[in-house]
């Protein structure tokens, strides 16, 4: 009788569970109906500048959907601690996380969970473990400030400048140019009088020599170079020849512009006499597949990257911090280093805008290291003191939270996890070789006095001699931890993108080898999309994100050839580029390209078009 009853409990929790299932897997389809908002706004995705990362907001959303309080959370790929900032917040959730879910007709329950980030970037771990265990916020915003208010008073003439009426005031930013070399007569002259044009402004891609008149493509003359002793290096070397052109201060609390003149060149004399204090990094650069010779010439260490000022501005502020209670030392450093390679290197520049009587002032351009023939110095001091109230409105806003976030500065390719002791997975691979992360954040992790291993980046890389090939052997490796340490029944999100077919024929064999099907799949909808995707010949602004589950039958165990089923698929979305019922968001070639994917993968079909030949076959069904 005893044996009979327990068995009716059982039968009764198995359907029990079984109802549950279903309700859940009900519930997730809702949620990848609809693309997922990710905004580029707000303290947590401001704080700090990383490139391609996805609103933590949009992050906590989908883990609160696809898991219950208490429950483990891994993300193997943690870039800047996104994953980990959104299982904070499942904790407690914004205003914007609520209309989210109301948008996306998700059914999240918050509360706490644990978080397990792994990152091979030194810089994105340090930035994560940073993020993800901030220290009080007014304890924060009292040290940041005293900071920057002992480091300035220490040196107070080094961002002083006179403004037109010859009163004392402080610089705000300058503008530097190139010399640029007439390939007729050898002349010099400064980029900016031969490049730059006003009424209206803009910039002209065609030289003439105001020496000879000659004519040629701008971006075809030689740059001038000089000889200069680098003390950081106890040699002289061969750097590029800038000079000051326009000086924009603030005196009194008024703005003020004004051509540069002999006092600025006197000034800029006197800081090259200046010793650097011992903080600063002395790294040669290890340049790989972002190298360019024209406006890399004469860069061949981190500290060439800034000018003299702006490397003593950045040494005093670094050698100050050591002097603050250890548990905010990380948080000031995080201060300094947001506003480092965007703002305080020469790759801080100025754009021209429609309309608009002078140049708009921005920070470098993500994902490459770019220099500019007009590069910006920015005043570090006032820069940095400006981005006090983000980083305090961040760790405010995750402050107390009983999530717990662990992060490995490690491979995903050997976790440090039990086998089936993780529910959810929420992860953001690279896309191929979409961004070198190592090379690109060397100048920051100089100061962390730790680069990042390359051996174990996961890129495509022709620099790194590593392959297609190479890239999905690693990845393959990296999904079969993830098989290994999710549970039975544990799911795993993935956002990416790639415009090459061959890429995404990678990420599928690793996930389809590690035993992964596709269960369901959408869009990560970015909102406002990177510098890179907007100039890319080729882009994909909006990520496939798609659900993975294990494949019990193993009927999709291997990507299946395309079989003419994708080129149905592909036809169907290239009618949908001429279908006036679609708005025009959802006509966009980038959009229907990440659409044709997400419908190939979840079909398990294998991808063989790439955006190009797909963008060129929808704008001609367009027109």
């Amino acid at each position: 009788m005893a044996n009979s009853k327990r068995a009716s409990v059982s039968l009764l929790s198995d359907a029990c569970r079984a109802r549950n299932g279903k309700r859940h897997d009900a519930q997730l389809a809702r949620l990848y109906a609809k693309p997922l908002p990710s905004t580029r706004t707000g303290p947590l995705y401001n704080a700090f500048p990383y490139p391609t990362k996805i609103s933590p907001e949009a992050a906590a959303v989908f883990i609160a959907s696809h898991t219950k309080p208490g429950d483990t959370v891994l993300d193997t790929f943690a870039g800047s601690g996104t994953t980990g900032l959104a299982a904070l917040l499942c904790d407690n959730p914004t205003d914007e996380m609520k209309r989210i879910a109301a948008e996306l007709g998700a059914s999240p329950v918050w509360g706490p969970r644990h978080a397990t980030l792994y990152e091979v970037g030194t810089l994105g771990a340090f930035v994560s473990r940073t993020m993800c265990n901030p220290p009080t916020p007014e304890a924060f915003e009292a040290a940041a400030h005293a900071l920057l208010d002992e480091t300035s008073t220490s040196h107070p003439r080094l961002y002083q400048s006179q403004d037109p009426s010859g009163k004392v005031g402080q610089i705000r930013h300058v503008i530097w140019t190139d010399l640029v070399i007439c390939p007729a007569c050898g002349k010099e002259s400064r980029f900016w009088d031969v490049a730059v044009k006003t009424k209206p402004l803009h910039i002209t891609s065609t030289f003439v020599c105001p020496k000879c008149a000659c004519r040629a493509p701008m971006n075809k003359l030689e740059r001038g170079m000089e000889k200069v002793f680098d003390p950081l290096l106890g040699r002289k070397i061969l750097r590029k020849k800038r000079l000051p052109v326009r000086v924009y201060g603030s005196t009194g609390g008024v703005n003020w512009v004004r051509p540069a003149d002999a006092a600025d060149l006197k000034l800029i004399k006197r800081i090259e006499t200046l010793s650097v204090p011992a903080p600063v990094p002395i790294l040669e650069m290890q340049w790989g597949d972002l190298y360019r010779s024209g406006y890399h010439a004469g860069i061949s260490h981190v500290h060439h990257f800034y000018t003299r000022r702006n490397l003593i501005a950045l040494s005093v502020l670094w050698q100050r911090i050591d002097s603050f209670p250890a548990e905010i030392q990380d948080a000031l450093r995080l201060l300094v280093l947001s506003y480092n390679t965007a703002h305080s290197t020469l790759m801080t520049r100025v754009v021209v805008k429609n309309g608009d009587q002078d140049f708009v002032l921005t920070g470098a351009q993500s994902g490459v290291l770019y220099v500019s023939s007009i590069p910006v110095e920015k005043n570090v001091f006032e820069g940095i003191r400006r981005k006090i109230k983000t980083f305090k409105e961040a760790f405010a806003t995750v402050h107390g939270s009983r999530s717990k976030v662990v992060v490995f500065n490690a491979s995903s390719s050997k976790l440090r996890l039990k086998n089936a002791s993780v529910d959810y997975v929420f992860t953001d691979p690279p896309f191929g070789g979409y961004i070198p992360y190592a090379e690109i954040n060397q100048i920051s992790e100089a100061w962390l006095g730790k680069t990042t291993d390359r051996d174990q980046e996961i890129i495509v890389s022709p620099s790194q001699k590593k392959s297609i090939a190479d890239y999905a052997e690693m990845m393959a490796g990296v999904f079969k931890e993830i098989g290994r340490v999710l549970k039975q029944n544990g799911r795993a999100t993935v956002a990416f993108h790639s415009a090459q077919a061959s890429i995404w024929q990678a990420l599928t064999s690793a996930y389809t080898g590690a035993g992964f099907t596709v269960k369901a799949s959408s869009l990560l909808d970015k909102l406002q999309p990177s510098f890179k995707q907007t100039v890319s010949n080729v882009s994909v602004r909006n990520d496939p994100l798609f659900l993975l589950t294990r494949n019990g039958s193993q009927r999709n165990s291997c990507v299946l050839s395309n079989d003419g089923r994708g080129e149905h698929i592909m036809q169907h979305f290239l009618a949908e580029a001429s279908n006036k019922r679609l708005g025009p968001k959802e006509r966009t070639v980038e959009r229907l390209y990440s659409r044709y994917v997400a419908r190939c993968l979840e079909s398990g079909i294998s991808v063989t078009t790439n955006a190009d030949t797909f963008y060129s076959r929808a704008r001609g069904t367009q027109n």
